[in-house]
């Protein structure tokens, strides 16, 4: 089913690539959002309004989600070319991969401040409502850089928010090519930010697979 969704993205018929794709994007809000036990029921929402106004990419991130949902679950997607690896992030915000043992994945701290807040967030975030994790991101770099002083931290924050700044931007570009240097290609785009203007940006990797230590 997946195959035939991804040829329906680029299908000339958009009502064929709708119907597939609503199929898809079914599954990922009742497999995401009602627990991981698979059972489906009716949906709550009209999700054919949302659909409509969703672009391929942010359809494809979607079908990744749920995808990841379903070899939970122990249903196996042939067509993927990779399986994700768990990320365990630890306390201190140090992001291993597979177990608490795993290589750590090397980030520069507001980078590594970035990355966090979208895995806490994946249902996406908004470049343009940024301003509203302020405080989130302030904690979270707390944590990760605990040596820098308290004003320099909130002056890095400020510009990380700021729609006039293009530094939030920057990280999420940088925190991509470094994934892409030390992940294997088939995988990496499971934990890249992904999105489009005017859509919520992402991280794709299901949230199942992320263990958090408290």
């Amino acid at each position: 089913m997946f195959v035939l969704a991804r040829i329906a993205i680029f299908a000339k018929d958009r009502r064929i690539m709708t119907t597939i794709a609503g199929i898809q994007a079914f599954m990922v809000w009742e497999l995401l959002y009602s627990g991981a036990d698979g059972i489906l029921e009716e949906p709550v929402v009209d999700y054919g309004s949302l659909l409509e106004e969703m672009e391929a990419a942010e359809l494809l991130a979607l079908m990744e989600q749920v995808q990841q949902r379903l070899m939970l679950l122990g249903i196996k997607d042939n067509s993927s070319s990779g399986d994700p690896q768990r990320l365990y992030i630890d306390k201190n915000y140090n992001i291993h991969l597979g177990e608490k043992e795993g290589r750590v994945i090397p980030l520069r701290p507001l980078v590594k401040a970035v990355f966090i807040l979208f895995l806490k967030h994946p249902e996406g975030i908004l470049l343009k409502e940024r301003g509203r994790f302020e405080n989130e991101l302030n904690d979270i770099y707390a944590v990760i850089a605990p040596n820098v002083a308290a004003e320099d931290r909130q002056e890095r924050i400020r510009r990380l928010v700021n729609p006039a700044d293009n530094s939030f931007s920057e990280k999420a570009s940088v925190l991509n090519a470094r994934l892409e240097r030390i992940l294997p290609r088939d995988t990496v785009g499971y934990y890249k930010i992904q999105g489009t203007n005017g859509h919520p940006r992402r991280i794709p990797l299901d949230p199942l697979w992320v263990t958090w230590e408290y």
